[in-house]
């Protein structure tokens, strides 16, 4: 049996709460021994970043409980980390990620541009990356003696490789819409040019399409659960279901790193179960972000870092069929839903208010956008209007992941729609399952979770009309709008903050006027740790709760 730390006098106590400004930064822990004692990130530390252009989301705050232990880090022994779901494949190209795909892909693989504490692009792989007078062309040069897992050099040709086949994934290419051609220079020089001037473009790449994978990935489909990399960790071995294996990356090329022995992934889907493991000490280190498991947590004395303003949790509605391709039918719903409530008594007051994917403090918030206010007698007659136009009856089936707490969370929703006429039907599926379903576009109403990068340039290819693709679309309710699209492009091609915000506030009216998303709230994220644990968040970007790259998970350690 494990030993249990829970149940010894720790001397950790509740700290004072640590403010950060943005959810795609650093949540260093208090204390000592948070850094490693090699380098804590790749490329020149002296390279200019490419900036947000504004301020981040000052409004939003990471806080920490709990201190690491003093003195260096250990090294040695093992982590286990579970997860709120089981990755399908671990091949940034072929699979959209979830938080659990992203939290062993970061361990296998490096980006080639990750972020600084700021929410600013800076070199990871890359050892440095310029534009040219327009921003058209950008110049990455490569950090040289990196190798794959198996011995195999990173040359500007494999980046090259890389960035090609994001280019073309039907996954990834959304987000590199803007590139024309990538080509190499040299022993150590990535060329990549646009079609349009994009100011912040490395930041388009600290997220899921800056991953470097081995050139076999690329080719070979065999390798989606035996991913090959240059991170912290190599694959060991998985058991679909049960867990994914890592093992030390003995040739790293961050000196020092990594300080653990193993990782070992475990998905366990419910939430409760995640916090009651941790608790009992069957496994070390979680992330949840169920209102419910993040108020439990409140209550024990966890080691925790705690994000109250990550993702906007929402309904997608597909605007490409019946019956959202309807506006009056997409109002009715807005109209339907109180928010409000379901924030007090589904979320137990855990998650903020949201009325767009833009956070208070960051670019293109609005506190008023327009977007619907809940009214259940607008609702009703939203529904007699739709009923009128279509000559039929507002029907739709509700898609929510197969947990229990997503099951009920979808019936208090239901009860809402019911009561404004509407015939509503509630399908659950695993979270793979209903991840591919919303990118295929196969569903009408769908619970998500997105959007919480500080650079909204990173986000937008959700938003753009030209994401929109079959099979797979990552503007996830297939919503067009070319003026979103020209805002957005105007947004990219400036360093003017005023003029980047004011572009953006064009997006949010947009989204609140046509409502392709039912906003419910913006969640809170904790990753909780045995005692033990020590490092989390230490790295350049270590946003534990972003969809991005987590460069911290090399430098975790353990005490016995």
């Amino acid at each position: 049996m494990r030993d249990n730390p829970w149940k010894r006098s720790t001397g950790i106590k509740r700290a004072t709460a640590v403010k950060v400004a943005i959810p795609a930064m650093v949540f260093a822990l208090a204390g000592a021994g948070c850094s490693s004692t090699g380098s804590t990130g790749g490329g020149d530390q002296a390279n200019p970043t490419t900036s947000v252009g504004a301020s981040a989301k000052a409004s939003l705050k990471g806080s920490v409980f709990g201190v690491d232990a003093a003195g260096p880090p250990r090294e040695g022994g093992q982590l286990v980390f579970g997860m709120e779901g089981e990755p399908e494949g671990v091949d940034p190209t072929r699979y959209a990620f979830s938080q659990s795909g992203h939290m062993v892909a970061s361990s296998v693989f490096d980006p080639i541009v990750t972020l600084d504490e700021d929410g600013n692009a800076k070199p990871f792989l890359a050892k440095s990356f310029e534009p040219n007078a327009d921003a058209k062309e950008w110049t990455f040069t490569i950090e040289p003696g990196v190798i794959f897992h198996d011995g195999t050099k990173l040359t500007p040709e494999v980046v090259k490789q890389n960035l090609d086949a994001y280019k073309a994934s039907l996954i990834t290419g959304a987000a590199l819409e803007p590139v024309t051609s990538v080509t190499t220079s040299g022993d150590d020089k990535v060329i990549v040019k646009l079609s349009r001037s994009v100011r912040t473009f490395p930041a388009l790449l600290t997220a899921q399409a800056g991953y470097m994978l081995h050139p076999s990935m690329l080719t070979n489909a065999d390798y989606v659960r035996k991913p090959l990399g240059t991170g912290p960790f190599v694959f060991d071995s998985e058991v679909k279901g049960s867990y994914w294996k890592l093992k030390k990356n003995q040739s790293y090329w961050r000196k020092g790193l990594p300080h653990l022995e193993a990782i070992e992934f475990r998905p366990i889907p419910d939430s409760s179960e995640r916090v009651d493991k941790l608790v009992q000490g069957e496994i070390d280190m979680i992330h949840v972000a169920r209102p419910e498991q993040v108020a439990d947590l409140r209550t024990k004395e966890a080691k925790r870092i705690e994000f109250n303003g990550g993702d906007e949790a929402m309904l997608d509605l597909n605007t490409s069929k019946p019956p959202f391709d309807n506006r009056n039918a997409r109002l009715a719903v807005a109209s339907a839903t109180d928010a409000e409530s379901w924030r007090r008594d589904q979320g137990g007051n855990v998650y903020g208010p949201a009325n767009s994917p833009f956070a208070p403090g960051q670019l293109g918030y609005l506190e008023d956008n327009g977007y619907p206010k809940f009214d259940l007698n607008k609702a009703k007659e939203l529904v007699a209007a739709y009923e009128k136009e279509a000559g039929k009856k507002l029907a739709f089936t509700f898609l929510t992941q197969q947990e229990v707490d997503s099951t009920a969370e979808a019936q208090y929703l239901v009860k809402l729609y019911k009561d404004a006429g509407m015939d509503v039907t509630v399908e659950t599926k695993p979270q793979i399952n209903l991840i591919a379903a919303v990118a295929t576009g196969t569903f009408e109403m769908a619970r998500f979770r997105v959007f919480n990068q500080t650079n909204p340039d990173i986000d937008a290819h959700f938003w753009l009309g030209r994401s929109v693709k079959d099979p797979i679309s990552l503007n996830f309710p297939r919503f067009k709008n070319q003026e979103i699209d020209d805002a957005i492009d105007k947004a990219r091609a400036t360093d003017d903050p005023t003029v980047r915000d004011e572009s953006y506030q064009t997006v949010n009216k947009v989204l609140g006027r046509d409502v392709p998303y039912i906003w419910l709230g913006r969640t809170a994220w904790v990753l909780a740790m045995s005692p033990k644990v020590n490092g989390a968040g230490g790295a350049g970007n270590g946003s534990f709760q972003t969809v991005g790259v987590k460069s911290w998970v090399g430098e975790l350690w353990k005490l016995p």
